[in-house]
């Protein structure tokens, strides 16, 4: 089986997964909402209703698993690609084709991958350069499975605290959302943290002499790079020169 073919599997199998899990995601929500509504009816009483926060954590837990499940997929095809067993222009129009994938979410998978513009520039790449550019790739969207899993922990908290605080109709169990307000600053350290360790293997790519900075800056620049700040971006790239 060649590594296009392979690569069009694992992309078909990770969307029919995606489409399983948003299906049940929306039992989990009919399921949530549903045990909510019973239990005020029968309880009777509006503190039950509390039970609605669980939604922000369910839903919160389905975006996680989702992104993993993404980071999964774009790592095992930027493995492909730095070995230069694939390029991603030809991959996009061949995976594009398939008619009984659903474009949009198509589009939106392809979209979080490296692209060079067209096959004969992307074909000169050089593999150190390659794998530079996937280092960065990684790095942006781990930075945005880490904000992920921090969001859903402070949803789990807000969630917990605001349904105890109901059922026991008291105030103190809010005080466990005090936690929540230094979630901002873990995520800023492990954006940077993880900013820091890619950007430690930048150096030695640029030693190599078949890195190309000019392509490299290029490309990078170009990516979506949400959750990391502008100024972050900056500073990240702000060593990497383009030859004279």
């Amino acid at each position: 089986m060649s590594a296009y073919q392979t690569a069009i599997n694992l992309t078909t199998l990770t969307i029919d997964r995606r489409a399983n899990n948003y299906r049940n995601l929306v039992v989990a929500v009919v399921l949530v909402s549903l045990g909510s509504i019973g239990w005020a009816i029968f309880a009777p009483s509006l503190s039950a209703l509390s039970g609605f926060f669980l939604l922000l954590p369910v839903c919160g837990l389905y975006l996680f698993i989702d992104g993993k499940l993404l980071n999964d997929w774009r790592s095992r095809l930027l493995e492909g690609w730095v070995r230069g067993e694939i390029d991603f222009q030809a991959f996009c129009q061949a995976v594009d084709a398939i008619p009984t994938l659903p474009k949009s979410t198509l589009q939106g998978m392809i979209a979080t991958l490296p692209s060079a513009g067209d096959l004969l520039t992307e074909q000169g790449i050089s593999p150190i350069t390659r794998e530079a550019i996937s280092a960065v790739v990684m790095t942006i969207h781990t930075c945005r499975s880490d904000a992920a899993a921090i969001k859903v922990f402070g949803f789990a908290v807000a969630g917990g605290s605001l349904m105890v605080a109901a059922a026991l109709r008291t105030w103190q169990p809010l005080l466990g959302m005090v936690v929540v307000l230094a979630l901002p600053l873990l995520r800023k350290w492990l954006r940077l943290w993880r900013l820091r360790c890619s950007k430690e293997r930048t150096p030695g790519a640029q030693q190599q002499l078949d890195f190309n900075a000019e392509k490299y800056l290029e490309i990078v620049t170009c990516l979506d790079w949400e959750p990391i700040l502008a100024s972050e971006k900056y500073n990240f790239l702000a060593t990497v020169r383009p030859e004279a």
